[in-house]
């Protein structure tokens, strides 16, 4: 009785662990404020998660030209539901908190495995754009 339980268990937790999927995404672009380039400006790969924590899945600061690449993964029962988020002070007429700009990242950017196929290229973007007063 006690080994047919303990099998019961082994394979239940067997099940689980193939269940849970790991699953990567990467990102990359240039940040300008304006016609300058924002240097040193907070980038965060995340994978939403509703009912507990975010996952932080890569943490960068913009290089002194603009450009940043993110890339993580994360293992998920559910297709993971990675976001963007960029924390600047672009245009923000010295207020005291950083604004913060999140770019969801489509499906097609997702993969299977630790390492993402291809990256999905943001191409140049100007933070003046996502918050004019």
């Amino acid at each position: 009785m006690k080994f047919t339980a303990v099998l019961a268990i082994l394979q239940l937790m067997l099940i689980t662990c193939h269940a849970f999927r790991t699953q990567s995404v990467a990102v990359r672009g240039k940040l300008m404020c304006g016609s300058q380039p924002a240097a040193n400006v907070q980038v965060k790969l995340l994978d939403e998660d509703h009912g507990d924590p975010d996952d932080t899945l890569d943490n960068v600061f913009t290089k002194a030209d603009g450009v940043f690449s993110v890339s993580g993964f994360a293992s998920e029962l559910t297709p993971i539901d990675p976001e963007l988020r960029i924390y600047h002070d672009c245009n923000d007429h010295g207020k005291p908190c950083q604004r913060e700009w999140i770019i969801r990242v489509p499906s097609k950017y997702i993969y299977s495995g630790s390492e993402p196929l291809e990256a999905m290229d943001l191409g140049t973007m100007n933070l003046e754009v996502c918050c004019i007063l």
